[in-house]
């Protein structure tokens, strides 16, 4: 009986040992070739505020011409209107920008809402931005217009008012009036 044993595992052994030489055999004679080709190109993400400037005489809000004068015209710098500083001569004067928001880019983009800095609240400075055909409002979110890549182009303008029943610095001296930053969030689309 301890010979049938024996044998049954020196039989078991030989199987395994065969199996193995087998499968070791077809690991190495046998090669696997892959070969493919992958293309990276160079993107570029730019998308920007272009050809920021004032829009000229406005009409004030008592139906005459607005005197307000743009003492500090503005910069931009990507997507942030900054440094812009406006001294308005009467109550109800109107000054009024216009500008693009534009993809330079590679990649196509979607604006997806601004921040308009706010000038101190004793000024009674309005202000209103307008893109496409959307109007829109301080931390405006959810406005998600496309920019195609390369070309997409979105015209835009911000006007500030000052109220009608605004009181002038002094008597009815000019009151000047600093716009703090104005900032365009854009993402991917």
């Amino acid at each position: 009986m301890m010979q049938g044993k024996t044998k049954n595992v020196l039989l078991a052994v030989l199987v395994v040992g065969l199996v193995s030489m087998t499968v070791a055999y077809a690991a190495f004679s046998s090669s696997l070739t892959i070969s493919s080709s992958a293309k990276v190109n160079n993107t570029k993400w730019e998308v920007k505020i272009d050809n920021f400037a004032n829009a000229g005489a406005q009409t004030n809000l008592n139906g005459g011409t607005s005197e307000a004068v743009v003492t500090m015209p503005g910069t931009t710098s990507g997507t942030t209107i900054s440094g812009l500083e406006v001294k308005f001569m009467k109550p109800g004067d109107v000054v009024k920008f216009t500008f693009n928001l534009k993809n330079t880019g590679d990649i196509a983009a979607k604006l997806n809402g601004f921040t308009l800095g706010e000038p101190a609240s004793s000024t009674k400075v309005t202000k209103e931005v307008k893109c496409g055909s959307t109007p829109a409002v301080p931390s405006t979110s959810g406005t998600a217009m496309n920019l195609a890549a390369g070309t997409g182009t979105i015209a835009c303008y911000m006007k500030l008012t000052l109220a009608a029943d605004a009181t002038m610095s002094t008597g009815s001296s000019p009151t000047s009036v600093t716009i703090p930053n104005t900032v365009f969030d854009y993402g991917q689309n």
